[in-house]
């Protein structure tokens, strides 16, 4: 790993990845309501398919960084998983406040 990939933690990871999600939403309802074949059509869909190799690239990322960390509830698969959003528990006092978790401050989005 590069020292870049040390900037970007785990809790870094959750919220850039709920991002993407919300930009992918976002850009496919350009893609629904332009014209086919538009320019505006053309960028959404060019820009669908970049967001969708950061999203790649950054999961693949995450997995290389958190792999000997504890992640009991296996959030890690869910960080970049088009289906799901993660978002805060609650405000935690402490880190060892659930126990060794590299994700202790999320859960799935109800």
């Amino acid at each position: 790993m590069t020292a870049f990939d040390h900037l970007i933690s785990a809790d870094d990871h959750v919220t850039i990845g709920n991002s993407i999600k919300t930009a992918q939403d976002e850009i496919l309802t350009v893609t629904r309501f332009s014209p086919l074949g538009s320019c505006i059509h053309q960028e959404a869909v060019a820009a669908l398919v970049s967001l969708e190799r950061l999203r790649l690239s950054l999961d693949n990322l995450l997995f290389q960084q958190v792999q000997n960390s504890p992640d009991p509830r296996l959030l890690c698969h869910r960080v970049y998983d088009t289906h799901t959003q993660l978002q805060m528990r609650r405000p935690l006092q402490n880190k060892t406040e659930f126990g060794p978790d590299v994700f202790a401050a999320w859960e799935v989005s109800r």
